[in-house]
């Protein structure tokens, strides 16, 4: 069940990091946290139970020095949410430092041919045991590397329950913050740390029986720890899924600078009848006026007409923080965001072919005009927004027009 559940979390934290990369660092901070804890686990599946020196051999102790990076990750991830921050200071770098180290002192086995790491696997395979007298750091012995980073984790957990109970006696000074948002935000990282603190207690049980007993002595205890492990990882990884709200963290009003307005420009065409509106669970919900303010930006300067139109373009002509935008997208438009620029961009089309029945342009020129970067992607998104064909809209204009043409005539 480990192997499988540890999969699964790896292709979750995969997932999160490839597609939060530039939108979202404290998501890519919870995905590389999932990613090591999940790495973690199949070294120990694979050391235990695999009984394949090759994939053993991949796995051990590769990641080593990566492992104690798993709190820093969880620490700034924590931060970041309550304190609606993204990214890392340059103090942030001592986090780094333990990791470093450890890296450094590994190079040795790094370097050395797949074929001895092949041996070392086997005989980790034969014989657990064998792992307490091989020493594959220059600086630290095995015992030494499992009680390190077992106890870095700890302390960045406490660390991240501290600020956590801070942040929840000053709740009453976070007015500007969503409050559906922040008891789904509060309740998940308790949920997220209590977990991990779980995590924690199952590695300390079975490090000791690993380190301090003999091999007989751990076959009982790996089942059980491997289950309730297993367990935790389900936890983690249906708590993102379940509830995508959490990623777009705690947005806070107070941070959102105002200093730049949004400019108006003259636009040619006709002006789009914008179907986004407001629809939050509370009528004081503080990100109301942002939600505005995106509104009147997308129809003042029709920035979906660009083909690479994202997020971060909002968050960067608002000058607001890209999770603020997302939040806003997601909880009070009530729409994803892709389905958001889709619905505007078919919206902008019939507006250009209601225009084009007494101009040359092209359906396929309209498209390019409305955003779409291709002649597929526009005509199934056309149709799937209005139920029938660009090409059938434009004969339903022309049809309609010829028909009051004939109304006029015979009035006269």
């Amino acid at each position: 069940m480990l192997l499988y559940i540890s999969l699964l979390l790896v292709l979750l934290a995969v997932i999160l990091i490839v597609y939060n990369w530039k939108l979202n660092n404290n998501a890519v901070f919870i995905g590389l946290f999932f990613s090591l804890i999940a790495i973690y686990g199949l070294t120990h599946y694979f050391a235990v139970y695999g009984k394949s020196a090759f994939w053993l051999a991949l796995f051990y102790n590769h990641f080593s020095p990566f492992f104690l990076l798993a709190g820093p990750f969880l620490y700034f991830y924590v931060r970041g949410t309550l304190k609606d921050r993204q990214g890392l200071k340059r103090k942030d770098a001592i986090h780094f430092v333990p990791a470093l180290i450890h890296l450094i002192g590994v190079i040795p086995y790094f370097l050395s041919s797949f074929e001895y790491k092949k041996s070392v696997a086997k005989m980790i395979v034969n014989n657990v045991d064998t792992v307490k007298k091989i020493r594959v750091n220059i600086f630290f012995d095995s015992e030494f590397n499992f009680t390190i980073r077992l106890l870095f984790l700890t302390i960045y957990v406490i660390f991240s329950f501290i600020l956590l109970r801070k942040f929840s006696k000053k709740k009453n000074k976070f007015q500007n913050t969503p409050r559906k948002q922040y008891i789904i935000i509060t309740r998940w990282l308790n949920l997220l740390l209590t977990l991990v603190s779980l995590l924690i207690i199952n590695f300390v049980i079975l490090c000791y029986y690993f380190l301090y007993f003999e091999e007989s002595h751990l076959k009982d205890i790996v089942i059980i720890i491997n289950s309730t492990t297993g367990i935790s990882f389900v936890f983690l990884a249906f708590g993102v899924l379940l509830f995508p709200e959490i990623l777009y963290g705690l947005p806070n009003n107070n941070l959102i600078k105002s200093k730049i307005a949004t400019k108006k420009i003259k636009n040619n065409s006709s002006k789009s009848d914008i179907i986004i509106t407001p629809l939050s669970d509370f009528e004081e919900d503080p990100f109301l006026k942002l939600s505005d303010r995106i509104k009147e930006y997308f129809e003042n300067e029709k920035p979906y007409l660009n083909p690479d139109f994202s997020i971060a373009q909002i968050s960067l002509k608002l000058n607001v923080p890209q999770n603020h935008v997302l939040y806003c997208v997601n909880s009070i438009f009530k729409i994803k965001f892709s389905k958001l620029k889709t619905k505007l961009r078919v919206e902008q089309t019939m507006v250009f072919l209601q225009e084009s029945v007494h101009s040359n342009i092209t359906i396929d020129g309209i498209s390019q005009l409305a955003g779409f970067s291709s002649r597929s992607s526009f005509y199934n998104a056309f149709k799937e927004e209005t139920g029938i064909t660009p090409s059938d809209y434009l004969k339903s204009i022309i049809s309609n027009s010829t028909d009051n043409i004939d109304i006029s005539t015979d009035n006269e």
